[in-house]
């Protein structure tokens, strides 16, 4: 349930907070007195998108925050787990911070437990703690998608739907994907002798990934041969042919140390490091003997080097892509031709292939239908005895159900027909229903689904606009009947609906000439303020001026109120 609520800088709301209980709690005031402002900054803060003109004082931000008692409500505690937010299993805290940014547009942070969130989590979040319901949903019952939206939600039958919407979206993606092969083969069929063309072209090419490199590199070495030639003979000549080469000076020095050895046991012992660093050396001049022969490269090698590197780059030019690119599109010429050459074959597996996500997709959504006919009896039902109790006894409300192509939602037409006097036949509610049976309607539908899913906090605005009288008093027993099993916040004009509050907060407007401003305020009326009670009760009565008549109806409607609470 929604425990706190605080709002700064939010339209008319310098500063307000208000700690709600459980029960019924009413908001009342004056037309104007900015009671929906209060819930708008609500919706602002679940996620709703702000306007730029919101802003009670332009240059500070506005703040809402919430503190909500969690309901044991397994998915929804699964959700935060999810998110990171098992730490504080009771309650959390939401709160928004809007400020204008240099350019005009609006900076906005949402947090979670005092952590950055998004506005998609704190709206699937709260999906699980409050459902709003206000007068211009009744235009909503027109839509003619919302019937389907109340009866799977009322059914709980999402895990059905999400597995028909699966099997609908492989049975969607392999159509697309046979359409688009079908195009892809029609076209090949087109180009098939020009695919195998350049197909001949590159194959003959014997195309190397690490060709091109080798090639530029020997490229690199012809130029420079003679240069290359030059230093390999002299480093050959050093280290071997030269008479005072390297290796003939260490056998030299091998000579001397052995003879050092035998005339004296104290001379330095270097025979052995001598032996290896000849054998070194040997190596060495092996080595660049061996390089100096692969330089005695002849003309042909030379041109035949060229000519490959200049096929490459006319393969590369012809077909706009480097030589990586060139050996992906031989690839994808082979692939191409096989499809072709294969494509009877491959034609019956994708068509058998569809079938079977067709016959799946099928399936699923006659066995969703029949679930949403089942649902449908009981929905039907369900919202029959509720308009019994909002003095439409003899209303009938049916939910039918028709046949259609597979769609996303299934193969399922859902359509509301309503009627409200005895004698005429349920018909589509465009047709038939006036603003005050759909008032009532739609608070028997929204009741109907809440009950199934045993909501924490039900919210009604303004929902009894247009109703009067017997009316009215039932809309009121109603309200304060679904408030017994979950907390209910209701903006209301009428006396009848208000005398049920378990908590009744009053909305009114201050203004200060000084600063040109105008504010809403709010005062919460005690449960020992009895007087406090019956003259707002009255004024709701009455208007302006209050009577002694008005009082006296404002006592009646709240004894009355208190036995029916008593009685339930």
């Amino acid at each position: 349930m929604l425990k706190h609520l605080a709002i700064s800088n939010f339209k008319l709301i310098n500063h307000l907070e208000c700690d709600f209980t459980g029960g019924l709690t009413v908001l009342t005031g004056e037309t104007g007195a900015g009671k929906s402002i209060i819930l708008s900054a609500l919706t602002t803060l679940l996620g709703d998108k702000p306007n730029p003109d919101i802003f009670h004082d332009e240059t500070l931000p506005i703040t809402i925050s919430a503190i909500f008692a969690l309901p044991p409500n397994q998915e929804l505690h699964s959700l935060l787990d999810q998110l990171g937010f098992a730490d504080k299993p009771d309650e959390i805290i939401l709160r928004r911070h809007i400020s204008r940014k240099s350019q005009g547009s609006l900076n906005n942070r949402i947090y979670l437990n005092d952590q950055p969130t998004t506005g998609a989590t704190a709206a699937a979040l709260t999906a699980y703690l409050i459902e709003f319901v206000d007068q211009h949903q009744q235009q909503s019952l027109r839509d003619p998608k919302e019937p389907l939206r109340l009866l799977d939600a009322f059914g709980a039958i999402d895990p059905l739907k999400r597995e028909y919407e699966n099997a609908y979206r492989e049975y969607q993606a392999s159509e697309r994907h046979l359409e688009k092969w079908q195009a892809q083969i029609s076209q090949a069929a087109r180009q098939t002798d020009y695919y195998s063309h350049q197909l001949k072209e590159l194959n003959e090419a014997r195309l190397d990934p690490a060709e091109e490199e080798e090639l530029t590199a020997q490229r690199r070495q012809y130029l420079q041969i003679g240069k290359l030639q030059e230093l390999a003979r002299e480093a050959e000549a050093l280290s071997y042919s030269d008479s005072n080469s390297i290796i003939d000076s260490c056998y030299r020095l091998l000579e001397i140390s052995s003879e050092l050895s035998r005339r004296d046991s104290s001379a330095p012992r270097t025979a052995e490091s001598l032996t290896g660093l000849i054998d070194n050396l040997q190596d060495i001049y092996r080595e660049n003997c061996d390089y100096l022969s692969r330089l005695d490269i002849d003309e042909q090698t030379i041109e035949e080097t060229e000519a490959r590197l200049a096929l490459l780059e006319r393969l590369k030019r012809k077909f706009a892509v480097d030589l990586n690119g060139l050996i992906e599109l031989r690839q994808e010429l082979e692939q191409r031709i096989a499809e072709w050459e294969n494509r009877d074959a491959e034609k019956i597996r994708l068509e058998q292939e569809l079938a079977q996500k067709r016959v799946k997709a099928l399936k699923l959504a006659e066995k969703l239908s029949l679930v949403r006919q089942e649902q449908a009896e009981i929905m039907a039902g369900a919202v029959t005895a509720h308009l019994k109790e909002l003095n439409l006894g003899r209303a009938r409300f049916l939910i039918r159900r028709e046949e259609s192509a597979m769609t996303p939602s299934g193969g399922d037409k859902i359509s509301f027909c309503f009627s409200a006097n005895p004698g005429e036949e349920p018909a589509p509610l465009a047709e038939i229903a006036s603003g005050g049976e759909l008032s009532r309607l739609l608070l028997s539908l929204k009741t109907t689904v809440a009950n199934r899913f045993q909501l924490p906090t039900m919210i009604f605005d303004e929902v009894d606009t247009g109703l009067g009288g017997g009316t009215a008093a039932a809309v009121g027993r109603k309200i304060a009947a679904i408030a017994k099993n979950c907390q209910v916040l209701t903006v209301t004009h009428l006396p009848q609906v208000a005398a049920f509050a378990d908590q009744h907060i009053i909305i009114s407007k201050t203004s200060c000439p000084e600063k040109e401003q105008t504010t809403i305020g709010l005062t919460e009326i005690g449960p020992l303020q009895e007087a406090a009670r019956i003259r707002e009760l009255a004024r709701m009565g009455s208007g302006e001026e209050i009577t002694k008549e008005a009082e006296e109806h404002a006592r009646a409607l709240l004894k009355e109120a208190r036995k029916e609470t008593i009685n339930r």
